[in-house]
């Protein structure tokens, strides 16, 4: 099993939605995917059409003292989920410092998953270091958006991770111009593809099912499928 984690270098760059459309596209080429919601918001969930009001998940459980995998839902055969659950702000806290003392505590979980998934798709949290510790994740991809922000933060925080570009608009000069600069000087950490800006990905979170399943001609859900293809020839190659 791979296990791949998505994380912005910033918060709003679209990881969520971003992660529940790649798990959609692999499991649409046959894959057998699990992804995980590592992020206090829980927002993963409702990708999916899990309710708002339920409130289980793994942090959850871990904070009641429940096995945290009996909180997986079964989207369809071969593609789950496994909400974050509902906390409060000191519940948070006390989830980091549990993860922050246990680094690697989900690397160890998906290793128990070998058997029944062929991927782990992991969306990470900004200012948790406790919960990104706990991924360590084969390939880790750090999700931009092609602005000053992005560029700034990226020169502030030098990483080995994979820069995959998300809203991409080729219209404007500004993000042209930074997408040139940054394949100088990133160009052994870009993601071979760009993934554009697309009002398809807006609207499927309303919809509450992932771009592929709501939008599966667009352009946004055929490049998350290329993408998801790409990914399937880093086996055995981790990041």
């Amino acid at each position: 099993m791979i296990s791949l984690s998505l994380q912005g270098v910033r918060g709003g760059v679209g990881v969520t939605s971003l992660l529940a459309a790649m798990g959609h596209a692999l499991h649409a080429l046959g894959e057998r995917v699990i992804l995980v919601d590592l992020c206090p918001e829980n927002l993963l969930r409702l990708h999916f059409n899990l309710a708002v009001s339920e409130s289980g998940g793994w942090a959850r459980a871990m904070l009641d003292g429940q096995p945290w995998h009996e909180q997986a839902w079964e989207i369809e055969p071969g593609l789950c989920i496994l909400p974050y659950g509902k906390v409060s702000t000191s519940e948070q806290r006390i989830v980091e410092q549990k993860l922050a003392s246990s680094p690697g505590l989900w690397a160890e979980r998906t290793a128990q998953l070998r058997d029944q998934y062929d991927w782990a798709l992991l969306d990470l949290p900004q200012r948790l270091p406790g919960h990104t510790a706990a991924s360590n994740c084969d390939i880790k991809i750090q999700v931009v958006e092609a602005d000053a922000s992005c560029h700034i933060l990226l020169e502030q925080q030098p990483s080995n991770r994979l820069l995959l570009v998300n809203r991409h608009d080729p219209a404007s000069r500004l993000q042209s111009d930074l997408l040139l600069l940054w394949r100088e000087r990133f160009a052994a950490r870009l993601v071979p593809l760009i993934i554009h800006r697309d009002e398809a990905m807006r609207e499927a979170l309303a919809f509450k099912a992932p771009v592929g399943l709501h939008a599966p001609q667009s352009l946004v859900a055929n490049e998350l499928l290329t993408l998801a293809t790409w990914c399937l020839t880093l086996r055995g190659e981790p990041a």
